[in-house]
Order: structure tokens, then C-alpha cells, then sequence
């Protein structure tokens, strides 16, 4: 990726992906695994911020940028430290020539 923003990359950002099995009773159990380890950028935002997506209020406690990868808003994402968040939306931020960045945002969860 090109551009300033990923001179403020820093490495050991992990997407996580869930897997979804029954236990012996029918009950769901949810297992994540890590999907794949990037360089990117997170910060806090000031305040839980209101962002409005498809008529509904969504709070977002962080963002998270990094280069164009395989991330789907159902996956999670795990800081350097450990700490879990969900992806509450993200937007690819495509330029013409195919290079450019996604953006998360995240709610702290754990």
C-alpha cells in the first residue's frame, strides 16, 4: 500500500474467524481461530462515536486501518495485547489503481 498512513503501521494485528459447532446437548459453540496477522494502525476515538449504517446506531470504540485483505464484518479483531473487538462496519477505501486501504470499526469486547 502506498500512501502516509502505513508509515504509522505497526505489526502483530490478528483477524480472527469463528467456527460454529453443536456440543453434545445441541448448544452452539463458537471457536476463533486466528484467519491471518497484519500490519495496520489502530486508535481509540474519543468518546463512543455514533456512526449510522442501514438505520441503525452503532458505537464504535476504535478504528483499525490496514492494507486491502480478506475481512468480513462477522470476523473479530485482536490487538498486539490481546484485547478483542467486535467489527461493527468497514469500508475499503479503493484508489484507481487497485492499491488502498480497509477501515474498521471496532467495539472493545474483551
Amino acid at each position: 500500500m502506498g500512501g502516509l498512513i502505513n508509515r504509522f503501521y505497526t505489526s502483530g494485528h490478528k483477524i480472527q474467524r469463528v467456527t460454529i459447532t453443536y456440543d453434545a446437548y445441541g448448544g452452539i459453540v463458537e471457536t476463533w481461530t486466528d484467519h491471518l496477522t497484519a500490519s495496520g494502525k489502530l486508535w481509540e476515538l474519543s468518546g463512543d462515536k455514533k456512526l449510522s449504517a442501514d438505520k441503525e446506531t452503532i458505537f464504535s470504540t476504535h478504528k483499525f486501518a490496514t492494507n486491502i485483505a480478506d475481512i468480513k464484518d462477522t470476523d473479530r479483531y485482536v490487538d498486539p495485547g490481546g484485547n478483542a473487538y467486535e467489527i461493527k462496519a468497514l469500508a475499503t477505501r479503493k484508489r484507481q489503481d487497485g492499491t488502498g486501504h480497509i477501515e474498521l470499526d471496532l467495539e472493545l469486547v474483551k
